[in-house]
Formats: C-alpha cells, sequence, structure tokens
C-alpha cells in the first residue's frame, strides 16, 4: 500500500499523523505565547494605572488635609509667654538661600475633639511632613504650651519644595510674618517638585 493511501486509511480511521499533530502542537504553542503576552501587557497596564491613580488620591489627600488645618487656623495672634506675642501663622525656608532646603509653615488650629492644637509642617531631607502637637492654654499665665508632638510622613520623593505667603499688597514672601506685624498672610502658595511626577503648584486662599 502507497504512503497517501496509508495517510487516507488513517483518516478513514480517524487518527492523526505525526506531522498532523506537530502542526497543531506548534500551533497552540503560539497562541499560547501571543496570550501571554497579551495579558502581560494588561496587567502591565493595570498596575501603572493604578499606581497613578494612588499616587493623586494621596497628593488630593495631603492638599486636601492642608487647606483644612489653614481654613481653621486661629485667626488673632497668640501669646507666647508674659510678654511676647507670636503671631498666629510663621513660616519661610529652614536655612540659607537654596530652594532645596526646604519649608516649614507653623500654625495653631482648632480642634472639636482636643481643642486647639499646634500644626507644623515641615518639608526636609526629600519628605513632607506633619507634626501635631496639643496646645494647652494655661489659665495663670496664658502661655501656649506645647504637648508631645506626633510626626506623620506625608509624601516622599521631594526633590524641591517651597511656600511662599500673600500679603495685603498682594506681594508674594518666602517668610512670615516678616514685617507684617502679626497678621495672617491673604494666602499661602506651596510648590513641590516630585521625583517622577513633576511639579505641583497650590495656592490655600485664608479667610
Amino acid at each position: 500500500m502507497s504512503r497517501a493511501s496509508r495517510t487516507e486509511a488513517a483518516r478513514a480511521a480517524g487518527g492523526f499523523t505525526l506531522l498532523e499533530i506537530l502542526v497543531a502542537l506548534a500551533i497552540f504553542a503560539l497562541a499560547s505565547v501571543i496570550a501571554y503576552a497579551g495579558l502581560d501587557a494588561v496587567a502591565s497596564t493595570k498596575g501603572a494605572l493604578e499606581k497613578e491613580i494612588r499616587f493623586w488620591r494621596e497628593l488630593g489627600l495631603v492638599f486636601d488635609r492642608m487647606e483644612t488645618d489653614f481654613l481653621q487656623s486661629v485667626p488673632q495672634p497668640l501669646r507666647d509667654g508674659p510678654d511676647r506675642v507670636r503671631p498666629p501663622v510663621r513660616g519661610g525656608k529652614l536655612g540659607g538661600d537654596d530652594e532645596n532646603d526646604g519649608f516649614f509653615i507653623e500654625l495653631i488650629r482648632q480642634d472639636a475633639d482636643r481643642g486647639p492644637v499646634r500644626v507644623r509642617y515641615l518639608c526636609d531631607r526629600r519628605t513632607l511632613t506633619l507634626r501635631v502637637s496639643p496646645a494647652r492654654l494655661l489659665a495663670a499665665t496664658g502661655v501656649d504650651e506645647a504637648g508631645r508632638p506626633l510626626d506623620t510622613p506625608l509624601l516622599g520623593a521631594v526633590e524641591r519644595c517651597e511656600a511662599a505667603f500673600l500679603t495685603a499688597a498682594n506681594a508674594w514672601l518666602d517668610s512670615w510674618p516678616g514685617d507684617q506685624s502679626l497678621a495672617r498672610p491673604r494666602a499661602i502658595r506651596l510648590r513641590l517638585a516630585l521625583a517622577g511626577q513633576g511639579v505641583f503648584e497650590r495656592v490655600f486662599v485664608l479667610p
């Protein structure tokens, strides 16, 4: 019997030749590789998207927290000793003229659960940190006494950060109060350069 006749006989019996099986396996392997590559691309895209969403959510929460603190800050000057009055808002660069040196913003705000609290935002060593400590007004002396602070890192990978304060004459200053007596600024501007993300700016208007 010829080879063609044997092949036809095998097909008639419902079997497959070795060549047909090898071709089918090759097609299956190729389809599997293509499917795996597609799934890997989908998973990578999903992971990158979730990371981006998480970043924007965290940044938004930080800005929202700062806005809440600024809006609830005590508007009047505070006594910091029998003969010393402290401005309601303080802030500026940590040192030197280099914008990479970071900044601090300090204020007292009202807290419904704990009473007045001292809030300090510190941008230093590539990290934006929030420090909160209770501020108890001593009846005898009127001194604002700080309790034990609680530090909370808010943002990391901060390459550059700066703060500015808007005067009543609509001029931006890099420190407060400067020569602005004991008033609060009209607004506080924050700029953050985050590694791999870009530069972000937010202006907080004080009531």
